[in-house]
């Protein structure tokens, strides 16, 4: 869009020169329409090819027959440089449609494997260790194959992988194992996770030194972590932890909670809506915010987060703290147990699972540069 905008004011400002006739005002807009646009051109080409490569799933058979064609029109279309000005705006209109058509269908909370994954989904066992679980396996002195004996390997995969609704939509996978036990895994395309899969090598390693301590064994000092397999440079699987209830829920369902109450006390005098409006996201909370604090500052473009100003970012953060109750934690913990021993084990557990890791970190770069 930022080039659209760029190009319907090189084109205003071109109308406006008298000294050009029509052919050349044509002539220039087509001009610059194509050398602009040149980048975006070789981008779409580039995808439109990876896409129409010979489908290896019931998954890319399927996008090829509904979008293949579409795709290349569009493109096609959008390689021609418009008319006039006023048509400027429309001609990534084919590219929205298909984003439409789309939507719908990102909008799944689950895929079946076999139309993702058909090899995966027939597979019935393997020799592959489990990720996370590959330090089990013993080399032998000799030139023999590794010895596999004791090692839990992947036996097969769930039917169904769930979509989570996050940006990147990844795949939560299940696995079943050797041992007979299932195991849950993260799968994050999009992103580098070899820099995740150091860090926690790093944590083992601190874990060793730890180990070796008589003092930090009778202490209990350890730092937890979890299994990240990078598969390659653009994708991985991540280690899940299950029976957990992550700060966001707990902060999603006060909101709810506070915003169904608010919509009740005004039922009565609002009865045009039947439903409350949505939970403000965590994002939209934050930049209501943020921009209002920058335009203040004179910062009328929300430039890199680098730049801003630290006591503007000191007062949203205040101010967003505010409209938070500080014991909200403490009430979940308390409304989530069955009475006050319940509760009281589970607040020791919570605040040894947010200090012992804070104090471990503080220590991690003295242990490093010791051991450097």
């Amino acid at each position: 869009m930022r080039r659209i905008n760029l190009l319907k004011e090189e084109a205003a400002r071109i109308a406006e020169n008298v000294t050009l006739s029509q052919n050349e005002k044509s002539k220039i807009n087509s001009a610059r329409y194509s050398a602009m646009m040149a980048p975006i051109v070789v981008a779409l080409e580039r995808r439109l090819a990876s896409t129409s490569r010979k489908p290896e799933t019931p998954h890319e058979a399927w996008f090829q027959e509904e979008y293949k064609d579409q795709l290349k029109s569009a493109i096609l279309s959008f390689k021609i440089p418009p008319v006039s000005s006023a048509a400027i705006g429309d001609v990534w209109r084919p590219f929205d449609s298909i984003a439409a058509s789309l939507a719908s269908y990102q909008r799944k909370s689950s895929v079946s494997l076999g139309e993702v994954a058909p090899h995966l989904a027939l597979l019935s066992s393997s020799d592959v260790p489990m990720p996370g679980l590959e330090k089990q396996m013993q080399v032998p002195d000799s030139d023999k194959a590794t010895d596999h004996q004791g090692v839990v390997t992947i036996a097969s995969f769930h039917e169904q992988v769930t979509i989570l609704s996050t940006k990147t939509k990844p795949k939560k996978l299940g696995i079943l194992g050797s041992d007979g036990q299932k195991y849950t895994y993260l799968l994050k395309g999009r992103e580098d996770l070899r820099l995740d899969a150091r860090i926690m090598q790093l944590l083992q390693a601190i874990n060793g030194f730890l180990h070796s301590s008589s003092s930090a064994c009778s202490n209990s000092l350890t730092i937890r972590y979890y299994s990240v397999t990078p598969i390659s440079g653009r994708a991985g699987l991540i280690q899940w932890a299950g029976n957990v209830v992550s700060i966001y829920s707990v902060f999603k369902s006060w909101q709810t909670r506070v915003q169904l109450a608010q919509f009740l006390a005004l039922g009565s005098a609002n009865t045009k809506s039947s439903a409350p409006p949505p939970v403000p996201r965590p994002s939209d909370m934050f930049y209501g915010k943020i921009i209002p604090a920058l335009k203040e500052k004179g910062i009328k473009r929300v430039i890199s987060r680098r730049d801003w100003p630290h006591e503007v970012k000191c007062k949203v953060l205040l101010d967003l703290m505010k409209e938070v109750p500080r014991h909200l934690l403490y009430q979940e913990l308390w409304c989530a147990s069955e009475g006050y021993k319940a509760f009281s084990s589970k607040l020791k557990r919570y605040i040894k699972g947010t200090s012992e890791p804070l104090a471990h970190f503080v220590v991690m770069p003295f242990i490093v540069k010791l051991n450097g």
